[in-house]
């Protein structure tokens, strides 16, 4: 099972690097409808976390919460698939997920201070806020855990 959660991780880090590198190129100053009045694709720069938390915050609060935070969680991560018992494989595709996302969105941290955010989701004039596949890859992550949890009870 800890080679399941080692792919997952690869393919969504993977995933993650080339549609942010797509969102890049042609969404840069651009929002294409995809569903109308439900859906588009979007180039949005965050310097934040989800919601954009911490955006504007001092450059100390942020490399805490941005980088060191989620560097301590991704070595967490790793040396419990690495380490541990991993029986479960929805359990191992969940570890993984949110390893390739948390991954992803680090890397971007690192390399560029901000992370490029594309899919849009609204109703009207009220939208979710804007996010990507690493983001999709740790909700989704998250979820199976919780499945997980409560189908071993």
């Amino acid at each position: 099972m800890k080679l399941w959660a080692l792919i997952v991780a690869f393919l969504s880090f993977v995933l993650d690097r080339i549609t942010k590198s797509i969102a890049g190129k042609f969404l840069y100053g651009k929002s294409i409808s995809i569903l109308p009045g439900f859906f588009n694709l979007r180039y949005a720069e965050n310097k934040g976390a989800a919601f954009s938390i911490f955006s504007s915050s001092g450059d100390i609060v942020r490399k805490i919460f941005l980088l060191f935070i989620p560097a301590v969680i991704i070595a967490f991560i790793l040396y419990y698939i690495l380490f541990k018992s991993i029986k479960s494989r929805l359990f191992a595709i969940g570890l993984g997920l949110i390893l390739g996302g948390a991954v992803g969105n680090l890397y971007d941290r690192v390399l560029y201070g901000k992370v490029i955010d594309f899919l849009d989701f609204y109703i009207g004039p009220y939208h979710w806020p804007t996010f990507n596949i690493a983001d999709v890859s740790v909700f989704v992550g998250c979820f199976l855990l919780l499945i997980h949890h409560f189908k071993e009870e």
